[in-house]
């Protein structure tokens, strides 16, 4: 029968208290509604994904209209037709994976493979996410909780305040991929206002290159002195530097090859033997 609200509010409970009384409507398949014992109704979809049989329970009669109902049921027939499992995602949503679990696939999942700095962020969830919020539910987290985290960290720290609002930002976007949060959810790292940052520009003056100089000589351990000294002569960042293997050494060139810089291309930084004559202080 084609379902209509004239039906529907005429039809009474048939069966024995345990037995699903279901109506199917013939214009839209797999779509009904279930009638219970109680008298109260509610829209069901009845689909198939990994070779089983589900019935979903769309929304309560009343609360929902029919032509609400049927919409909603068409838009999950579409998600099943693209090989999701609409009442599989909708449990995992309602079981509600922790902030820490979130955190942890993030890393696993998307910091190791796609970001070479991944250990600073696991450093920012270690400092400050997962003692924020590691054992709440990702989809308690309102924006209001993320400005908050956002302010209190900014009032000493600005700029690694803003660094993890880009973080959470894309974690709530693989929440939504990965089914921790339905797909239509808000991100809550969205539309917050980051501190104002200004480029740091700091270059050691004239009288601190000496002094410098010393206290690197001053090191006991030849490699940490040696490192001190690649760092200040080739202006090279921190994270480049531990990751040069010998292969992108050049000794003939007297060059390092950095396959893959921040700006996304090769870089070339030169090595030359420098002989230092530094004014005493």
């Amino acid at each position: 029968m084609k379902l209509t609200k004239k039906a529907i509010d005429s039809f009474k409970y048939q069966g024995p208290g345990t037995r699903q009384d279901i109506r199917w409507d013939d214009q839209l398949p797999g779509f009904g509604v279930r009638i219970y014992p109680t008298g109260k109704k509610a829209f069901v979809l009845s689909y198939r994904a990994n070779g089983r049989k589900h019935i979903m329970t769309i929304g309560a009669y009343g609360v929902l209209t029919l032509d609400q109902a049927r919409d909603k049921a068409k838009r999950l027939i579409g998600q099943v037709l693209d090989g999701k499992d609409p009442l599989e995602d909708r449990k995992q949503v309602s079981q509600g994976a922790t902030i820490k679990k979130l955190c942890h696939e993030y890393i696993e999942r998307y910091g190791k493979t796609n970001k070479k700095t991944w250990e600073e962020d696991q450093r920012r969830i270690n400092r400050h996410i997962i003692p924020s919020w590691g054992n709440i539910k990702v989809q308690s987290i309102k924006r209001s909780d993320v400005a908050s985290l956002h302010h209190t960290i900014g009032k000493t720290a600005p700029y690694e305040a803003n660094r993890i609002l880009a973080l959470l930002s894309k974690m709530f976007e693989l929440a939504q991929r990965w089914g921790f949060l339905a797909e239509n959810s808000i991100n809550p790292a969205r539309k917050i206002d980051k501190f104002k940052e200004r480029k740091r520009d700091r270059w050691l003056s004239h009288e601190e290159l000496p002094r410098v100089a010393q206290a690197i000589d001053k090191e006991e351990n030849v490699y940490i002195r040696a490192a001190f000294w690649l760092y200040l002569l080739t202006g090279m960042r921190r994270s480049e530097l531990l990751q040069v293997k010998w292969s992108e050494i050049d000794f003939e060139r007297k060059e390092i090859r950095i396959p893959e810089s921040k700006a996304g291309r090769i870089h070339y930084v030169p090595l030359y033997v420098v002989k230092r004559k530094w004014n005493k202080v």
